[in-house]
């Protein structure tokens, strides 16, 4: 099973590059016409669009692509937005894959992923992953699919 957001993480990049273009739009005619009549209103707009935008940025959706198959679980990702753009991979086998935790944050508002890989009787914890950029349907395949994988292992051992 192979989930990747590509069409999520094109409309997300498209409300990063949007959102500064509407600051700019709604401040420029503020600073070219020198314009008195509404700034509180026009200041007010511009304050809560930076808001909005490092809201989104504080939110970490990543671009991902996840394959989950009998032989390892390769989880690749990087950040949309444009402070955070470094790529990341790792890739469990299969057999070692112990546990998985999604695990709320902001108040539910970041789901971030936690797998666990049991090497000779140590657990060791990965990295968290930030899966919001995930649709609902490839989010539930997701959660099934390691789900499943948790399962055998433990039938194994």
């Amino acid at each position: 099973m192979e989930i990747e957001n590509r069409k999520n993480a094109r409309h997300i990049k498209l409300v990063f590059f949007a959102i500064p273009f509407l600051f700019v739009l709604t401040v420029g005619p503020l600073l070219i016409f020198d314009v008195d009549a509404g700034f509180e209103i026009i200041v007010g707009f511009a304050v809560f669009i930076a808001l909005l935008y490092l809201g989104l940025n504080m939110l970490g959706f990543n671009y991902l692509k996840i394959k989950v198959d009998k032989k390892s679980v390769v989880v690749k990702y990087f950040g949309l937005a444009p402070i955070n753009k470094e790529y990341k991979a790792f890739k469990i086998k299969a057999g070692e894959v112990h546990d998985y935790k999604i695990e709320p944050k902001m108040g539910g508002l970041k789901k971030m992923m936690v797998i666990f890989r049991n090497d000779r009787g140590e657990v060791y914890k990965y990295p968290a992953v930030n899966v919001n950029a995930l649709n609902k349907k490839d989010f539930e395949e997701l959660v099934k699919a390691l789900g499943i994988l948790v399962k055998i292992n433990r039938g194994l051992t």
